[in-house]
C-alpha cells in the first residue's frame, strides 16, 4: 500500500552497502522504520540532510501491512529546517530531543496530539533563538504528558520536595534518594507552569539546568516500563555549562 505521511526523523542507521534504515515518528503510522535505497552513493537521489536528526520530511512509502521495513518512494523536508542544521548548541540539542524520543516512544498507530506535538516543538526549536539553553528540559517535561508519566500536584512551603518514584510533590523527604530537595524542586516547578513558547520567562544557571536534566532523564528511566538509557545528554550538558 503507498501512503504518504508527514514524519519527523528520530534514528538513521547503515544498511547494506549504500542504504539507510529510518526510523520516524508519522503522522499517520507512529513509529515507523523505513528503508532507503542507495542514499549513500555519490549521486543518490535523496540528499543526505534529509535524514537528519529531527529533520521534518514528507514521506511516500510502501507500507508493509505486516510491519517492518517500508521502502521510500519520495520523501522532501516539510518544511526546511533553517537554523538547527548550522547552529552547533541547536544541533546538538536536536540529537538529545531526537534520541530521547527514540528512546521512549513505542507507539506504531497514529497518535496525531503527540505528532503535532513534537512538529510543533521541532519548529520552536529551528525558528526561535531564546529558547535554547532550557528548552530540552520543558520540552521532556511536556512529552511525559503523553507517555503517561506527567508530574503531578504542584510545589508549595507545604510540598516542597519532588518525589521522582511516585511523581508527585510532597510535604516530606521520601525514604528513598529519588527526589528534588527545595530550590531544585521550586525550579522543576516553574517548568512544568510553562509552554514551549514561554520557556524565555524563566531564567536559571548551568548548575541547575544541569541539575534539571540529570534529575528529568533519572525520572524517565524511573518511569518508562521498557527501560530508557541515553547518552547524548552528557554532551549537550557539557556544550551548555
Amino acid at each position: 500500500m503507498l501512503v504518504k505521511t508527514g514524519a519527523v526523523v528520530l534514528d538513521v542507521m547503515p544498511y547494506a552497502e549504500a542504504s539507510i534504515i529510518v526510523k520516524a515518528y508519522t503522522e499517520t503510522h507512529g513509529l515507523q522504520s523505513f528503508l532507503v535505497n542507495g542514499v549513500r552513493k555519490q549521486k543518490a537521489r535523496f540528499a543526505n540532510n534529509l535524514f537528519q536528526p529531527l529533520t521534518l520530511i514528507e514521506v511516500v512509502a510502501y507500507f508493509k501491512k505486516q510491519g517492518g521495513l517500508h521502502r521510500v518512494a519520495e520523501v522532501s523536508a516539510a518544511p526546511p529546517l533553517v537554523h538547527i542544521p548550522y547552529d552547533t548548541v541547536k544541533t546538538t540539542m536536536a540529537l538529545f530531543l531526537a534520541e530521547v524520543l527514540y528512546r521512549s516512544v513505542r507507539e506504531e498507530e497514529a497518535n496525531p496530539e503527540l505528532y503535532n506535538f513534537i512538529h510543533h516543538a521541532v519548529q520552536m526549536l529551528d525558528l526561535h533563538p531564546e529558547t535554547t539553553s532550557r528548552f530540552h528540559l520543558c520540552f521532556c517535561l511536556h512529552l511525559s504528558r503523553y507517555l503517561g508519566f506527567y508530574p503531578g500536584g504542584s510545589y508549595s512551603g507545604l510540598s516542597p520536595y519532588f518525589d521522582m518514584k511516585e511523581g508527585v510533590f510532597r510535604e516530606s523527604r521520601p525514604m528513598h534518594p529519588y527526589f528534588l530537595d527545595y530550590g531544585l524542586s521550586e525550579r522543576f516547578h516553574e517548568l512544568l507552569q510553562l509552554s514551549l513558547e514561554d520557556i524565555h520567562e524563566i531564567k536559571m544557571s548551568a548548575d541547575e539546568r544541569k541539575k534539571l536534566l540529570q534529575a528529568i532523564i533519572t525520572y524517565f528511566e524511573l518511569h518508562h516500563t521498557q527501560g530508557f538509557s541515553i547518552r547524548s545528554h552528557e554532551v549537550l550538558a557539557e556544550l551548555m555549562a
